[in-house]
């Protein structure tokens, strides 16, 4: 399998950037094709009043950025640390007093979203020194396939930051807060524990995880996101969350989500639809807050 990733990569390193933009169109539209209805669904519950042909078009181009994203995941190790650098800038937001990291020796709790290229996210420690002169730890799922969880893996850790599964994702982000270090963690997921919260008008599970450790902590936390330019371009971008309680962080981060994804159709359309965001807002979990 690893001969046939490298293989692959090469191809969409080497040849013109119009073969990769393909197989994301071409993987896209298989995307849609198996989780087309899950897709119609959620931007319907999400956005009741838009028409069929809006949802087909947002749903579309949400597919085949998420297949653009798991492309560079299969690429990055093959791109040069130029490469990088011309494809990802992080915005000056990431440095500022009010927004960005605190001063060293203080953790920090990052809250994730799925937009699209946040793979790209894993380049800020590599970009911008001064960030890399605390651990990152982030909390991911490990693929399926043991070869290509490998390669996605060594991929995402490239520049420094560390990766730790579910499993173990928890109390190494305790640690590393702690310790005056940097947890990420996405915290728009899908979950089958948690509490429940309406998210754009519908009931879904939310996780307090990333608010716990925080308020534990009482650490600063920053939405953390990869503000997408272009095909395999992004502007990395940092903001501060207010809030200081687990309850009020949750309530806060998915509010902050709810008005970029009303923002605009571009926006919109750099989310993972495919997520079943709402499977779970109908068990019977506790209420946020309860």
């Amino acid at each position: 399998m690893r001969p046939l990733i490298v293989t692959y990569a090469w191809l969409l390193t080497r040849l013109p950037e119009a073969f990769a933009r393909l197989n994301a169109a071409a993987l896209g539209q298989l995307l849609w094709l198996l989780r087309g209805k899950v897709i119609r669904r959620n931007l319907s519950k999400a956005f009741p009043g838009k028409d069929v042909a809006w949802i087909r078009r947002i749903g579309l181009t949400s597919c085949r950025r998420t297949a653009e994203m798991g492309l560079f995941s299969i690429a990055s190790p093959m791109m040069s640390e130029a490469e990088v650098r011309e494809r990802v800038i992080v915005d000056e937001s990431m440095l500022s007093d009010e927004h960005g990291l605190p001063p060293k020796g203080t953790g920090a709790v990052l809250f994730v979203p799925h937009f699209a290229l946040m793979e790209m996210m894993t380049a800020a420690l590599l970009l911008r020194p001064e960030l890399a002169k605390r651990e990152w730890v982030v909390i991911y799922r490990p693929l399926d396939q043991p070869a290509a969880e490998r390669w996605v893996k060594e991929a995402r850790e490239r520049f420094g930051m560390k990766l730790a599964s579910r499993r173990e994702g928890f109390a190494r982000s305790m640690k590393a807060v702690r310790e005056g270090h940097v947890a990420a963690i996405l915290f728009d997921q899908t979950t089958q524990s948690g509490s429940i919260w309406s998210f754009l008008g519908t009931p879904c599970a939310v996780t307090e995880l990333p608010g716990i450790i925080a308020q534990r902590f009482k650490c600063p936390s920053r939405i953390f996101w990869a503000d997408r330019t272009g095909f395999w371009r992004c502007r990395l971008r940092m903001e501060a969350l207010r809030a200081t309680d687990a309850i009020g962080l949750t309530i806060e981060s998915n509010g902050w989500l709810e008005s970029k994804l009303r923002s605009g159709d571009d926006i919109c359309a750099n989310w993972l639809w495919a997520h079943d965001r709402w499977k779970h807002g109908q068990h019977p979990f506790k209420k946020l807050g309860e």
